[in-house]
């Protein structure tokens, strides 16, 4: 069975390993269901690469505009949230573009990347598990060179300090394994950026769109480190495959004040059938093996 990972598919089997087996592998499991939250980020993004790109207000406040499909929306995101939250994001957008540009990789912009690792599982497991993952924009400094992985990020959390969320996560810092192909194995160290759309209430019962930079500093080493963790995921999610035993984590059943949507149900485990999984056919612009990944990096920080 070829099963894909994913940072969400991850991030679901670390919540709760028995969703992820439910949304993942079961027959039955339900098909992929678009939320406002998913489709509003998206378009998001598509008008903040658009802009980055071009530098044009109009073209980037349609394709964003575009890209809101399906058109989902909730009492934070709307079409027109969307569009204010782009305006407020050109002056940031402005100032980024001050010092980076997008970064090119076989003559075109270096926008929406997508790369897969294979060599997840053991050589005895008869699984075939791999990651996959899309770069949103990768930029390289004007003046020093150096280039970071911009990740385009939308919340409706209120937080006043938003590192909590995006300061440690592995997301970006796995894509970043494009960047030796785009900028050499010569650069050790690269920036992660979080361009942050942040839906804000307010006293009227209204949202006010706010737009944070958030800039970490990573290395060989974190990136390792995160090689390495993914290994140990992938290991513990074959022991639960040869023992067909997936953990309920009933500390998430309710998250964000809403029930799991297998709730009452994710107990009745005579039905489990695994489902067959259809050939991944996509043509990926990067490819690696994870243990090749890990050899090459202890090499480099030796």
């Amino acid at each position: 069975m070829d099963i894909r990972l994913s940072h969400s598919a991850l991030s679901t089997l670390l919540v709760c390993e028995r969703k992820f087996q439910l949304d993942r592998l079961l027959e039955g499991s339900p098909d992929k269901e678009e939320y406002p939250a998913t489709v509003f980020g998206k378009a998001f993004g598509e008008g903040v690469s658009t802009y980055l790109i071009t530098q044009d207000q109009d073209l980037s406040l349609f394709k964003a505009w575009l890209g809101y499909w399906p058109i989902l929306e909730d009492d934070k995101r709307t079409e027109e949230i969307l569009i204010n939250l782009m305006i407020v994001a050109f002056p940031s957008l402005d100032n980024l573009a001050q010092d980076y540009e997008v970064a090119i990789f076989e003559g075109k912009p270096a926008v929406e990347l997508s790369f897969r690792l294979n060599g997840l599982q053991s050589d005895t497991h008869k699984n075939n598990i791999y990651f996959v993952g899309y770069v949103d924009v990768v930029l390289k400094n004007r003046y020093t060179g150096k280039y970071a992985i911009l990740e385009n990020k939308t919340t409706g959390l209120g937080l006043l300090d938003l590192d909590p969320l995006f300061k440690n996560s592995g997301q970006a810092l796995g894509y970043s394994i494009v960047l030796d192909r785009i900028a050499g194995q010569e650069n050790a160290e690269y920036d992660v950026i979080y361009l942050i759309g942040q839906l804000k209430s307010t006293s009227n019962n209204g949202f006010s769109p706010l737009v944070h930079v958030k800039t970490y500093n990573k290395n060989l080493q974190d990136r390792l480190n995160w090689f390495i963790s993914l290994g140990m995921d992938t290991n513990r999610l074959e022991q639960m495959l040869e023992l067909n035993v997936f953990p309920f984590r009933g500390n998430n059943c309710l998250q964000f004040m809403r029930p799991c949507i297998h709730f009452g149900t994710c107990n009745l485990q005579r039905l489990d059938r695994y489902k067959q999984i259809e050939e991944d056919v996509i043509d990926y612009q990067f490819v690696y093996n994870l243990d090749e990944l890990i050899d090459n990096h202890i090499e480099r920080i030796k």
